[in-house]
């Protein structure tokens, strides 16, 4: 591996280091490698990919610091400058198409979050979002997207802003998002909880916030009872119509947190466990494996994240998440590589350095 100096072209961008691949490799098993590095990404950062284009993003937390934004098309990536306005990280990213990209920032104690857009050729800050914790972000068409969070570290209502062509609008929300994804068309569903409550689910009819199956109708008894489990809702992901959906079951007796994967095929919900001792991680993803099947990761609590898959048949397989001179390596997020494989943003320790950025797996 080698580490190329890159330098941006556009106008108050920064210089950044990042570590690319050797051009080609011998054939080998599927292995984990550093795709890039920078230090932004040390904690984790969200992963993007849409069409040929993936996107990493990062920053430097809320005390302060500027949040921070990588491009990959074809093997190289490249630090693309993002809006002054946007200061400590990048929590949550969706898109329409390579020219629609939206992502919003955590803010920080000089700044406040700000919702932004890529339009293929640079990032615009499009609303600022004044005191909320974003959550979640989910464009459900051109010039239509969904900011969801909370007002503010202590109030913590449930608000969303909603832009459309008329302009946007900040309203109060009957539960907070933590994940919402389009099972079909406009046909917008979300998970997150109830200010106060347990885990809740709803669907967005174009009018107002309705109800749905209880996903925890799906789980065995004893964990849907407050006083034995708590239940916490993960990521929602949407596929063919069918919704899957990330719980982790913190088990009171046991002293222990087992991962389950919830499925909604339209009529009912069903769920399984995971075959190791693991918990989700709060925002990974899924990515559908091209056969019917699923992509996820969740990890075992002391720095060692495992790669699963589960087929379309229902059979499971997974694998320790390691690299060649990495250690502790912790994945935080997951997208399909363009071309095939897997992206997996991550923080690891080498011998020398503790340090973060993207892993690729083929």
């Amino acid at each position: 591996m080698r580490t190329t100096v890159l330098t941006l072209a556009t106008a108050g961008a920064v210089t950044a280091a990042l570590l690319t691949a050797p051009a080609a490799r011998a054939a080998t098993s599927p292995a984990w490698r550093a795709s890039m590095q920078h230090e932004s990404l040390r904690h984790g950062s969200r992963l993007l990919t849409v069409g040929k284009t993936t996107w990493a993003f990062g920053g430097r937390g809320y005390r302060d610091g500027r949040a921070t934004a990588f491009r990959r098309e074809g093997p190289t990536w490249r630090q693309v400058a993002l809006p002054s306005q946007a200061r400590g990280e990048v929590v949550a990213a969706d898109a329409g198409s390579a020219s629609d990209v939206w992502a919003a920032t955590l803010g920080t104690k000089n700044g406040q979050p700000v919702a932004m857009r890529f339009d293929g050729r640079r990032w615009k800050t499009v609303q600022t979002l004044g005191n909320t914790i974003v959550t979640a972000v989910t464009v459900v068409g051109p010039r239509n997207v969904w900011v969801f969070g909370t007002d503010g570290p202590t109030d913590r209502r449930p608000v969303a802003w909603h832009g459309t062509p008329r302009g946007w609008k900040k309203t109060t929300m009957p539960f907070v998002v933590w994940s919402a994804d389009l099972r079909s068309g406009r046909d917008l569903w979300a998970v997150g909880w109830r200010s106060g409550g347990g885990p809740v689910a709803g669907r967005f009819d174009g009018k107002r916030w309705r109800s749905v199956p209880d996903p925890r109708g799906s789980l065995p008894a004893a964990l849907r009872d407050p006083a034995k489990a708590q239940l916490v809702y993960g990521r929602l992901f949407a596929a063919r119509g069918t919704l899957w959906l990330a719980v982790n079951a913190s088990i009171w007796s046991a002293q222990r947190t087992d991962a389950y994967l919830l499925r909604f095929d339209g009529k009912r919900w069903r769920s399984e466990r995971l075959p190791k001792r693991v918990a989700w991680h709060e925002n990974g993803s899924f990515v559908p494996d091209g056969k019917g099947g699923l992509w996820m990761f969740a990890s075992t609590g002391d720095y060692r994240s495992f790669l699963f898959r589960r087929t379309a048949s229902g059979s499971w397989s997974s694998s320790p998440v390691k690299g060649t001179g990495l250690q502790y390596v912790e994945l935080a997020d997951l997208a399909p590589a363009p071309g095939g494989g897997l992206l997996g943003s991550a923080g690891w320790e080498t011998r020398t350095t503790a340090t973060g950025g993207v892993l690729s797996y083929r």
